[in-house]
């Protein structure tokens, strides 16, 4: 497999490498990988299904990110080492809110 060939993609939360405490990155498949700052390599590999996994770090702690389901609907993602709640813990109610807080503001772009 190529160096710059990955399985899945991470967002991780700046904030979380500046503290210095490691973290445990999810994998799709339950597993977890050992994040210990500073990172040395752009990619983990998942020890339970060997998944490449990139990382891709993310200024701050947001929380979470919008993204796109497989339909094109906006969705929240996960931005793991965040301190925040993560999205799938959130009540249904304010992820409803937040997205359609991102629908509109796409209307409005024209998107």
């Amino acid at each position: 497999m190529p160096e710059n060939d990955y399985d899945l993609y991470a967002f991780v939360a700046g904030d979380a490498l500046k503290e210095g405490h490691t973290f445990q990155l999810q994998c799709n498949c339950g597993g977890t990988a050992p994040m210990t700052p500073p990172l040395k390599t752009e990619f983990v590999v998942c020890p339970k299904c060997a998944s490449k996994i990139k990382v891709l770090v993310i200024a701050g702690d947001p929380g979470y990110i919008i993204g796109r389901d497989a339909s094109g609907e906006p969705t929240l993602l996960s931005v793991q080492g965040s301190a925040a709640t993560p999205p799938h813990q959130l009540p249904p109610e304010e992820r409803r809110r937040i997205i359609e807080r991102v629908k509109q503001q796409m209307r409005k772009q024209g998107k």
